[in-house]
């Protein structure tokens, strides 16, 4: 199986070096076993992050000028020749192993996308937070119940993968538009075709460090509500039942809400050896 990765980056040697250290365990962890192919696209680096890249003989640059962090991605996503496909972010890690778990899922599991854990990391690369993906619904995608942070789990970027089949017909065009809130454009048009599923492990690593476009919480709902429609009000009342009801009443809100979603949560089978949905 070959794994693509892109990152997109623009004067940040200093926080590019852990991505690619990350990157770099992983090809010597996964040896034969799994194909990786790493894409950076630089936006046109005065600082060393050019040279940094090239000590790295086998990542594919692309540096010329964009229009922003999506402009750059857009182009990486549309040169990717892998079976799987994500996109690390000068600063994040993948955690060890993580390639390997995404082979052994996709390849004995008929799905097209995934995340897991959403974990948090400092300066250091030290674990500073971690908590489990929830079952996600895709009409919650749809309504951008997992953007506006009222629903307690969004869709962590850097620990979500997805298939070549749904990476194909991702609008480049309309998503090198966005500044903010790409990533939730590109959650949107996965759950046109699919279901996001589970893994109970560590994937990937968000870094924390001032200045971040992610700080801009307000500034990225309002333009990921330019992709998401209204709730229904059966939706709010599912959301409601899964997050803030009192347990005592869930029963009588019980045929209100939406049927179980499809999405599975795969979790480690250790009498069996192997990755199991449930």
């Amino acid at each position: 199986m070959k794994i693509s990765i892109v990152t997109v980056c623009l004067n940040s040697s200093q926080m590019l070096r852990s991505t690619l250290a990350s990157l770099e365990k992983e090809k010597q962890e996964c040896g034969n076993h799994v194909e990786i192919e790493q894409i950076v696209i630089d936006g046109g680096s005065l600082d060393d992050t050019v040279e940094l890249v090239k000590s790295y003989p086998d990542i594919r640059l692309v540096t010329e000028s964009d229009k922003g962090m999506y402009d750059a991605l857009a182009k990486g996503l549309a040169l990717v020749s892998g079976d799987i496909i994500g996109y690390l972010n000068a600063g994040d890690i993948m955690m060890p192993h993580a390639l390997s778990v995404l082979s052994d899922i996709f390849s004995k599991n008929d799905i097209d996308w995934v995340t897991g854990y959403s974990c948090l990391i400092n300066q250091k690369c030290q674990i500073t937070a971690a908590w489990k993906p929830t079952r996600y619904r895709r009409e919650f995608v749809l309504n951008g119940f997992y953007a506006d942070r009222k629903y307690p789990r969004g869709i962590q970027q850097e620990s979500t993968f997805w298939t070549s089949k749904i990476n194909k017909k991702i609008p480049f065009q309309q998503l090198s538009k966005f500044k903010l809130a790409g990533d939730y454009f590109l959650w949107t048009e996965f759950a046109k075709h699919t279901d996001l599923h589970s893994i109970m492990t560590l994937l990937g690593g968000f870094r924390i460090h001032s200045g971040q476009l992610s700080e801009r919480q307000g500034d990225y709902w309002e333009e990921a509500k330019t992709v998401v429609r209204m709730p229904t009000i059966r939706e709010e009342m599912t959301a409601y039942w899964e997050t803030k009801c009192n347990p005592a009443f869930r029963g009588l809100l019980w045929p209100f809400i939406l049927p179980q979603p499809e999405a599975r949560i795969f979790e480690y089978n250790h009498n069996h050896q192997e990755w199991s949905p449930r």
